[in-house]
């Protein structure tokens, strides 16, 4: 049956494009602080992210004796909403044609989900950005995710609300270790039943499909002399503007067999011309030494103080300007979803956001790097 109505005119009628999606897919903005929301709800372009004080032991005193207090050195990371992306499709007539339900499954869900891929996908980039992390090239195992929540005690972090996030490989293979799957010790026919882990080693498992690896091409360069201690390179001969070297890359330098994490990168035209990277160098390097990258995809171990992320819709238009839109919330998402005429006989439909993410604690977040 083909359309007949006119409900497709309408933002709130795109907006049931959001029943369907499965957020198990990209649940990255539902597992980190998003505590301050309200106080952008329409306006503002940044948000100040308070940091829990450390004071560390507490003072000895004698009832009595005089008190001196404890300044407090108040610390806060700046959130930019800094971040906007849209997805605008056109609809021909013969698109239009389509029943409401296709109009919605074909085109709409699709739309929709484009927003939740690329916020993941930032989410997932900003986190890489955390100096804490476990080797996991040589495979991923039960001791290595025994090993991050030992690393976030050892920082301090809370034992309560931990999340491990995985790419879809990585929880495969963890949905294959004995320790997930053994039914007659756990009492739970999570993995063998549903496919899925529950909590297990302290961590709630979530899957994301936003993870996975980025491979950077054209990065066969070379690095400036560098002393001991350094914590950054100065590299030539990259031309990786299509898909440049990322923050959790792995790089080596020829005759240094540490192997380093990417922290940071600066561009020229483009293409990479500065590495941040971590430990620090244990050697001083020579000129012209050949760097190697190799990618890799982190699973992310954390608790959600770890990442701060604010999110808000831009505002409706008003009425008579030709564009109908609203804002749609996601899940506490604010979407706003626009349809206009194109002017040619169709119909043009944009689901726009505008956020800001930042690791504010990378303290409370461990990385299992992997090469799977």
């Amino acid at each position: 049956m083909s359309n007949t109505n006119m409900d497709y005119l309408y933002p709130e009628f795109w907006a049931q494009s959001f029943d369907a999606i499965n957020p198990g897919e990209y649940n990255l903005q539902n597992l980190i602080s998003r505590n301050f929301d309200a106080q952008i709800a329409n306006y503002g372009q940044k948000v100040n992210v308070p940091l829990a004080v450390d004071f560390g032991d507490a003072d000895a005193w004698a009832p009595g004796a005089t008190i001196t207090a404890t300044d407090i050195a108040q610390t806060e990371a700046e959130v930019a909403l800094d971040k906007s992306y849209r997805k605008t499709i056109n609809l021909t007539a013969k698109d239009l044609s389509m029943a409401p339900y296709d109009l919605i499954s074909n085109y709409g869900e699709g739309m929709v989900k484009s927003l939740l891929v690329t916020l993941n996908k930032q989410i997932y980039i900003e986190a890489l950005k955390s100096k804490y992390f476990i080797d996991a090239v040589a495979g991923i195992s039960e001791d290595l995710i025994v090993s991050a929540g030992t690393m976030l005690s050892s920082n301090e972090v809370s034992l309560l609300n931990r999340k491990c996030v995985c790419g879809p490989d990585v929880m495969g293979a963890l949905q294959k270790i004995d320790a997930f799957q053994n039914v007659s010790t756990s009492g739970d026919a999570d993995v063998m039943k549903n496919g899925i882990l529950t909590k297990r080693f302290g961590f709630d498992f979530y899957m994301n499909n936003a993870i996975a690896k980025y491979t950077p091409v054209d990065v066969a360069g070379s690095c400036s002399s560098a002393s001991a201690g350094d914590v950054e390179i100065t590299v030539s001969a990259f031309n990786d503007d299509a898909m440049p070297v990322r923050i959790g890359d792995r790089l080596t330098i020829a005759d240094d067999t540490a192997v380093y994490t990417v922290t940071s990168t600066a561009l020229t035209s483009g293409d990479t011309t500065k590495i941040g990277i971590y430990p620090a160098l244990g050697t001083a390097i020579s000129a012209s030494k050949v760097v190697t990258i190799t990618p890799a995809q982190s699973a992310l171990c954390f608790v959600p103080s770890a990442m701060a992320l604010a999110a808000r819709s831009y505002g409706s238009l008003p009425e008579g300007v030709g564009v109908r839109s609203a804002v749609s919330d996601y899940k506490g998402l604010p979407v706003r979803l626009s349809v206009w005429h194109d002017g040619n006989l169709g119909l043009q439909v944009q689901a726009d956001i505008l956020f800001g993410v930042k690791l504010v604690n990378d303290k409370r977040m461990v990385r299992i790097i992997e090469d799977l």
